[in-house]
């Protein structure tokens, strides 16, 4: 689990790793998220990470484990997760845009209120994430395992489930929009209306 020191300012927010402040109070946010991109790269491992509300562009966070960490509210442009391992790691509404997670191992993760536009999750163990109250745009689902995870009133628009484990994953009150499952097993997911009504 995360390590919670909360900011100094009193504000109540955690603060960032490395930093006694949060990202709001920090004097120079810009250099306090480099300083974490840099601890990230310099390691396989990260555990207890917090990062919330960073902006992250263009970077690479592929093959690194992560462990209990927090990203809530950060914002993730570019960035390649491929082959990433993450156990309880936060992204509550957090934005990710033009994100790749290609062969990544998820799971326990949080991406609930999270906003994702043109994502690529193909190859993914996707194991008990939730999803709930999520706007997923454009993104593809591709030859995944989601088994048990969750997009409870989630809005998910002109986005693909292509040949995917839908196994216990569960759509109720999801806003679903052009949206495609072909090849995937969604007789065993559990949504507010009969499967067959999808495409």
């Amino acid at each position: 689990m995360v390590t919670i020191n909360f900011c100094a300012a009193g504000c109540g927010r955690m603060a960032l790793s490395g930093s006694k402040l949060c990202i709001v109070h920090a004097a120079d946010p810009d250099a306090e998220i480099t300083h974490i991109v840099n601890m990230i790269q310099e390691q396989q491992t990260i555990t207890d990470l917090v990062a919330g509300g960073g902006r992250f562009k263009n970077i690479d966070f592929s093959n690194r484990h992560f462990y209990g960490c927090t990203f809530k509210g950060a914002s993730f442009t570019g960035c390649v997760f491929t082959g990433v391992r993450m156990r309880m790691v936060f992204f509550d509404f957090a934005e990710f845009f033009d994100c790749d997670f290609t062969g990544s191992d998820l799971q326990f993760l949080s991406f609930a209120g999270a906003v994702m536009q043109n994502c690529i999750f193909e190859k993914v163990e996707a194991l008990h994430l939730n999803f709930g109250g999520a706007t997923i745009t454009n993104s593809q689902f591709k030859s995944s395992n989601l088994y048990n995870s969750r997009f409870i009133n989630a809005s998910i628009l002109f986005s693909n489930f292509i040949d995917c484990n839908l196994q216990r994953v569960n759509f109720i009150k999801a806003h679903l929009e052009e949206v495609s499952f072909k090849s995937s097993n969604n007789a065993e997911a559990v949504f507010d209306f009969s499967p067959v009504e999808l495409k």
